[in-house]
């Protein structure tokens, strides 16, 4: 594991779409329903309708977030968590063709000129951002992003970069999805997953245990998660890391040097609000320093891990400022007005492999007061 811990190699088996992990039931009603709303009126031309209200009066700013782009054909062999994947290398590369036709791109450092009063924002602007930094950001999207000349910003897990490890919250997904049933456990809580050897309860349990590993102090977090994988060794074979490497230095470097912009997604990713005030500014000041001095310039981005409300707040967001960060964004889904920024709480929507082209077109052309 990250941070002074053995590495742990996992192995390459099969995972069959019955065992996909599941949003849970609320969330995926939501989200259903809501796509589903806006599927219609997208075929029914309500949504280029109001399109030309999308800048009028109060302009937007949509920003979207991505996690991973990876062949769909790979989850027959996947042993991570599939909701990680927000589109297919095809989905990617057509949403991005279609972001250059029709949309204004710009860059998170354009979004800060335009918050210092350096320059303005145009009409219909989308910024593209990845979280974590996983391998195939660089392997399938990156060729993307510069065949249309994308100005995104990925934000970078250092701790993990060039580590060969998974990310905490893979390997907890990993082992969520095969070991026996209770056999995951937290001292000190009745909890133990997963709660069965079903498809249903799997998903079931890899939220729960996400949820759970989430709200823990980093430093349990991260003793728990490494007590796992001790304690998982001999059912952790090898090769499976090819599936959730992280990126390297000299994938950083290279995408760098093409333009791409890079921001700080902490060093071990931890819920931020659950750390002490020195874990705090270690986290921020840590994560800034190592990609300033690995990108030879300045890092003034930040995503907050996880992103939801509860993952930052105002102390989060006044350690920050003090790290030197001048921009903060978070997963809280939603476009921004132009006019009046929140330069700490940008919003974002999540893309995801459910993303239809409908809805795809809808979440970049519709005004924010429709959010």
């Amino acid at each position: 594991m990250v941070n002074g811990g053995r590495t742990v190699q996992l192995p390459s088996v099969e995972l069959h779409n019955d065992t996909i992990p599941a949003r849970t039931p609320q969330r995926i009603a939501r989200r259903g329903r809501v796509q589903r709303l806006i599927e219609v009126a997208e075929r029914f031309g309500l949504v280029r309708a109001l399109e030309p209200f999308h800048d009028r009066l109060r302009a937007t700013l949509t920003v979207l977030a991505y996690h991973r782009v990876m062949p769909v054909d790979a989850l027959a062999a996947y042993p991570f968590d599939p909701e990680l994947i927000s589109a297919t290398p095809d989905q990617f590369e057509w949403q991005m063709e279609y972001l250059r036709r029709h949309r204004n791109l710009v860059s998170l450092k354009q979004v800060q000129a335009h918050l210092e009063g350096a320059q303005r924002l145009p009409p219909a602007a989308v910024a593209v951002t990845f979280d974590d930094g996983f391998s195939d950001t660089y392997r399938y999207a990156f060729p993307v992003l510069k065949r249309f000349a994308i100005p995104a910003t990925i934000f970078v897990t250092t701790g993990y970069v060039d580590s060969g490890e998974p990310f905490w919250f893979e390997l907890a997904a990993y082992l969520a999805l095969r070991v026996p049933p209770r056999s995951l456990r937290v001292e000190g809580s009745e909890a133990a997953f997963p709660l069965g050897t079903s498809a249903a309860e799997r998903r079931r349990s890899l939220h729960d245990i996400q949820e759970l590993l989430k709200n823990l102090p980093n430093a349990r977090r991260t003793a728990v998660v490494g007590q796992w994988a001790r304690q998982f060794q001999a059912q952790i074979e090898h090769g499976a890391i090819a599936h959730s490497r992280p990126i390297s230095w000299s994938q950083v470097a290279e995408m760098a040097a093409a333009g791409i912009e890079f921001g700080s997604h902490t060093v071990t990713h931890p819920n931020l609000t659950r750390l002490s005030d020195t874990e705090l500014e270690w986290e921020l000041a840590e994560s800034k320093r190592v990609l300033e001095t690995r990108l030879n310039g300045a890092v003034t981005a930040l995503a907050y891990p996880i992103g939801t409300r509860s993952a930052f707040d105002a102390r989060v967001i006044s350690a920050a400022e003090r790290a030197g960060f001048r921009l903060g964004v978070s997963y809280i889904p939603g476009a921004n007005r132009q006019m009046s920024l929140e330069r700490y709480e940008l919003r974002r929507h999540g893309v995801g492999l459910g993303t239809t082209a409908r809805y795809f077109r809808a979440l970049v052309s519709l005004p924010d007061w429709l959010e």
